[in-house]
């Protein structure tokens, strides 16, 4: 058990040191963003105001962005009452509030989590799930999915993820506004090898950018995977 608690205490240190990698990648892109545009300072607060606003919105409407993807319907408390009180239960012994629980009319043994906190989560269970596994099955299954609640690990792979894809979307307009806006094609005679050197380097660090910071959010995602189950 002390090996366990090491364990989690070394995830939580290793998620914040990749939320602060995500930051100083995330900045480093702006000012990147602002030299291929030929934007300067415009471009960095212009990558700064899209930055932000992805963020707060994955933030407050993550839950029903990912609810009105997938197509999942509010679980009815009569048809699916074991459903309910399979979580209601499970809640309680995790000193949880129970989340908002939503079907999803598919085939396949699936369940997810979402939501911003416990006090905001949703937890969504596949019709096939609910045919094909029995009780001990599906209670830990469930379970599975609320320690991720518990932990905050919705969160934070919600934030990861649009934080890798800022990176992305920032990177491919930059690209767009070098190659069709014209923003770089008088900056070689004016900036000299030094303007010619940054050009280079930014086109580099946005093609790699977007791979690394990936890569590195699904080992980090792994590892909650791998304690959500312990």
């Amino acid at each position: 058990m002390p090996e366990l608690y090491q364990q989690i205490a070394d995830n939580k240190r290793k998620s914040w040191l990749f939320v602060l990698f995500l930051f100083v990648l995330v900045a480093v892109v702006m000012f990147f963003f602002g030299i291929l545009t030929g934007m300067g300072s415009f471009g960095f607060i212009l990558a700064l105001l899209i930055a932000g606003f992805s963020a707060i919105g994955s933030y407050y409407w993550s839950d029903k962005i990912v609810i009105a993807a997938t197509g999942a319907q509010p679980a009815d408390g009569k048809q699916y009452f074991k459903l309910h009180s399979l979580i209601e239960g499970l809640c309680i012994a995790g000193g949880l509030p129970k989340p908002k629980v939503y079907v999803l009319e598919d085939d396949a043994i699936n369940a997810f989590a979402t939501g911003r906190d416990p006090k905001h989560a949703v937890v969504c269970v596949t019709t096939g799930a609910l045919r094909k596994l029995d009780k001990s099955e599906l209670e830990g299954v469930l379970a599975h999915e609320l320690s991720h609640v518990k932990n905050y690990d919705v969160r934070f792979v919600t934030f990861a993820v649009v934080m890798v894809g800022i990176v992305g979307i920032l990177a491919n307009m930059a690209f767009r506004g070098m190659l069709f806006g014209g923003g770089n094609r008088d900056r070689g005679g004016k900036g000299g090898s030094l303007g010619i050197a940054l050009v280079v380097i930014g086109i580099l660090f946005l093609i790699l950018a977007p791979l690394f910071a990936k890569l590195v959010q699904l080992a980090v995602s792994r590892k909650r995977e791998y304690l959500a189950d312990a």
